[in-house]
C-alpha cells in the first residue's frame, strides 16, 4: 500500500512539475511569453556588440532569438532588465524603440494601381507615422516614470504636429501624441481606398523621425542620449520598402539609428532608393549573424546553459536547484557504449568472430565490439576475407586506427539497419549532442530539452535525476517530425519544403547506413550548373525556414550568389530521419535531381544513390518512423 501512495504522489508531483515544465519552456518564442520574456532574458555575448551607435543587421534563421535581443534592447526591455529602476535605466546612453514588420500591414501598401515611386512616398509616410508615435509613447511612459521631466514645448508640438499636415492646433503633448494615434490609425483605414485620384499628403521620408528625435534629446532628461529604431522581422517588408528603410539606415543621423532583425537571406535589397546607391558591412552598418558567432565562436554553450538552467531550476522545491547541472542531467554516451546498447553483439558482423580460428581471435582480442564491427564491414565491402582484413590490420595498426577513428561514427548507422529492425536505431544523446542538433538556434534547443523533460517526467521519474539515453533520443525525433510537419505553413510553397526534408532526410539516412565504399558521412549537396529562379526560390525559403542551412563552399565566392554555397538539412532533423549531424562531406547533384527529388520522389532518390553504387528499394526498410510518410516515397 505505501508503494502504491507513493507512486501516486511522485505521479502528482510530476504533473504539476509539467505545468510548469510546459509554462517555462513551452513559450520558447518571445512572442507568447509576453510580459514575462525579460523575467528570463539571458543576455547572448554579441548583445553588448549591439549597443553602440552603428547601424546593425541581426541576422539568424527562425528561432533564433533575433526577437528577444531586439526587444531586450528596447526601452521597455531595459526598464525591465534593470529591476525597473528609472534611475538605473537613465544611466543608459541609448533609447530602443522597438517595431515589430506586421506583414498584413505592409502588404496592403501594394496595387491599386499606384506605381511603385507613388507607394515609396505613400509608405514612408506611414513609417514616420509609427516610428514618430511610438518614440512619443516613450516621452510620455518615461513622464510617468519621472515626474520631474522636461515636457514639449507648444512650439515644438507645433512644428512636429506640421511636419505630418496636420492641421488642427496643437501646443500641448497630450494634443500631439492624440493627434498623431488619430492620423496613423485614419491613415491605415484609409489606405485600400488610395487610388490614382485620391493621394495622400505625404511626410518627407525620415524627417519627421529626425524631428522628434531632435525636440526628444533637446529635452534635459534625453540630452546626450541615442535613438536605436529596432525593426523586427525585415523579411516581410516588400522589396520597395527595404530600399525605403535601407535610404534610413545610410542617412541616419546622430541622434537615431537602426538594429535590424532580419532571417538569413531576408534582407533582398541591398540598396537605398537610389540604385547606385549600395549598403556595405562595416562602412554603413555592422552584420552580426548569429549562427555563426555561436558556433565559430563557442559562445552558444554559455548562453544556452543560462536560458535552460534558469528555467529548469525554478522547478525545485528545494535546494536541489543548486546542485542542478544541465549536463549531468543529460548525459552523454560515448560511441562504444552506444554500440553496446544498439546490440552490437547480435550483428550478423560480429558473429562471423565465432566461425574464426583462435589465432585470429586473439590478433583482435583486445579491440572494442565497434572496432571489430569496422572490420568485419570493411571486409564485406572490399570483397575479401575477415581473415585478410585481420591480417593487413596485424601488419600496421596505426594506419587502422586512423582509419576507424574515421568510420567509427559511421559505423553505428549500420549496426540496426535493415528489415526487422525496430526500436532506437541510433542514440542522439547529451548536452553537447543538443548543443550540435540545435545549431545555435535557441528555439530548437528549447524545445529539445522541454520534450526530453516532458518524456523523462511522464515516465514517473525524478526531477533530480538524469535523463535515460532513450528518452532525450526520442524527444529529438519529436522535435524533428514536429518541425517537418510545420513547414508547410511557413511558406507559400511550404509543401515543397516538406518533400525536400523528406527525399534527402532519406538519401543521407541511406547513404550512413549502406554498406558501401563510399566516403563515411556525406550529408551536404553542391548543385551543380546554373539555377532557375524556381530552384533559387525554393533554396531561398529552406534556408530562411531553417529547413536547410548553407555553408559557405569557396572562399572567394560572393555572398549573393546562392548557387555557390553548400546545403544540408538543419541538424534538428538527424535523428527523425537517422543520419550524422556532423558536416563532413558533400556530394555534387544537378538542379534537375534537386526538384526531382520533390516531384518524383522514388525516380530521383534512386537517382542520386545509383551514382554512389547504392542499389536498394528506398521504399522498404524505412526506420520505423519515417513509415508515416510510406505514400510520399512511393511516389515516382
Amino acid at each position: 500500500m505505501d508503494t502504491i501512495d507513493k507512486k501516486s504522489i511522485s505521479k502528482m508531483k510530476n504533473q504539476e512539475i509539467l505545468k510548469n515544465l510546459n509554462e517555462l519552456f513551452g513559450s520558447y518564442r518571445a512572442e507568447w511569453l509576453r510580459g514575462k520574456i525579460f523575467d528570463f532574458f539571458a543576455e547572448p555575448s554579441y548583445f553588448i556588440a549591439l549597443q553602440d551607435n552603428r547601424p546593425c543587421v541581426l541576422q539568424g534563421g527562425r528561432g533564433t532569438g533575433k526577437t528577444t535581443v531586439l526587444r531586450g534592447l528596447s526601452y521597455q526591455g531595459q526598464y525591465a532588465l534593470l529591476n525597473r529602476s528609472i534611475t538605473e535605466f537613465d544611466k543608459k546612453d541609448f533609447i530602443g524603440i522597438y517595431y515589430r514588420v506586421n506583414t498584413n500591414h505592409v502588404r496592403a501598401f501594394i496595387g491599386g494601381g499606384l506605381d511603385e515611386r507613388e507607394w515609396q512616398r505613400i509608405f514612408g509616410h506611414y513609417f514616420n507615422l509609427v516610428i514618430c508615435r511610438e518614440i512619443l509613447k516613450f516621452i510620455k511612459w518615461h513622464k510617468e516614470e519621472s515626474i520631474e521631466d522636461e515636457e514639449l514645448s507648444p512650439r515644438l508640438c507645433t512644428l512636429i504636429a506640421k511636419s505630418f499636415h496636420i492641421k488642427e492646433k496643437c501646443e500641448d503633448f497630450e494634443t500631439l501624441l492624440e493627434l498623431i494615434e488619430t492620423a496613423m490609425y485614419e491613415f491605415q483605414s484609409e489606405i485600400n481606398n488610395i487610388s490614382d485620384n485620391n493621394h495622400p499628403k505625404t511626410s518627407m521620408p525620415g524627417d519627421p523621425i529626425k524631428l522628434v528625435t531632435e525636440c526628444a534629446t533637446s529635452l534635459s532628461q534625453f540630452q546626450g542620449k541615442m535613438f536605436y529604431i529596432l525593426v523586427d522581422e525585415y523579411e516581410n517588408l516588400e522589396d520597395y520598402q527595404q530600399k525605403c528603410i535601407n535610404s534610413l539606415i545610410k542617412h541616419n543621423t546622430e541622434l537615431y539609428t537602426f538594429k535590424i532583425g532580419v532571417r538569413e537571406l531576408g534582407w533582398r535589397i541591398k540598396h537605398t532608393l537610389n540604385t547606385d546607391e549600395l549598403l556595405h558591412d562595416p562602412a554603413d552598418y555592422v552584420l552580426i549573424n548569429i549562427e555563426e558567432k555561436f558556433t565559430e565562436e563557442h559562445f552558444f554553450n554559455d548562453f544556452a546553459r543560462n536560458v535552460c538552467q534558469q528555467r529548469i531550476k525554478q522547478l525545485f522545491i528545494n535546494d536541489d536547484a543548486e546542485d542542478y547541472s544541465i549536463e549531468k542531467a543529460l548525459p552523454s554516451i560515448s560511441m562504444e557504449e552506444e554500440a553496446i546498447l544498439l546490440d552490437i553483439k547480435k550483428s550478423p558482423l560480429i558473429l562471423k568472430y565465432a566461425d574464426l580460428s583462435k589465432e585470429n581471435q586473439d590478433k583482435v582480442d583486445d579491440i572494442s565490439l565497434l572496432y571489430k564491427f569496422f572490420l568485419a564491414n570493411w571486409a564485406e565491402t572490399h570483397n575479401q576475407s575477415l581473415e585478410a582484413t585481420i591480417a593487413e590490420y596485424t601488419i600496421n595498426k596505426t594506419q587502422w586506427d586512423t582509419r576507424y577513428e574515421n568510420y567509427k561514427y559511421s559505423m553505428l548507422f549500420k549496426i540496426r539497419k535493415g528489415r526487422g529492425m525496430v526500436g532506437i536505431q541510433k542514440y542522439y544523446a547529451g548536452w553537447n549532442t543538443y548543443l550540435k542538433l540545435s545549431n545555435g538556434n535557441i528555439r530548437f534547443l528549447m524545445e529539445l530539452v522541454y520534450r526530453t523533460y516532458e518524456k523523462h517526467l511522464n515516465g514517473d521519474n525524478d526531477l533530480a535525476s538524469s535523463v535515460s539515453f532513450k528518452d532525450q533520443t526520442r524527444a529529438a525525433q519529436d522535435v524533428g517530425v514536429k518541425n517537418l510537419k510545420e513547414l508547410e505553413g511557413l511558406w507559400k510553397n511550404g509543401s515543397q519544403l516538406t518533400k525536400l526534408l523528406l527525399g534527402f532526410g532519406r538519401i543521407f539516412n541511406v547513404l550512413i547506413a549502406e554498406s558501401g565504399k563510399n566516403a563515411p558521412e556525406i550529408n551536404q549537396i553542391f548543385i551543380k550548373g546554373n539555377i532557375s529562379k524556381e530552384c533559387d526560390e525554393i533554396l531561398s525559403a529552406a534556408v530562411m525556414n531553417v529547413a536547410f542551412i548553407r555553408i559557405l563552399g569557396n572562399k572567394l565566392s560572393n555572398n549573393t550568389a546562392t548557387r555557390e554555397y553548400l546545403y544540408t538539412i538543419h541538424p534538428i532533423y538527424a535523428p527523425y530521419f537517422v543520419f550524422g549531424y556532423r558536416r563532413k562531406r558533400k556530394m555534387d547533384i544537378s538542379e534537375e535531381e534537386f526538384m526531382g527529388v520533390i516531384s518524383e520522389p522514388k525516380k530521383y532518390i534512386n537517382k542520386i544513390l545509383n551514382r554512389k553504387n547504392i542499389f536498394i528499394d528506398v521504399t522498404k526498410d524505412l526506420p520505423t518512423q519515417l513509415t508515416l510518410f510510406q505514400d510520399f516515397y512511393n511516389n515516382d
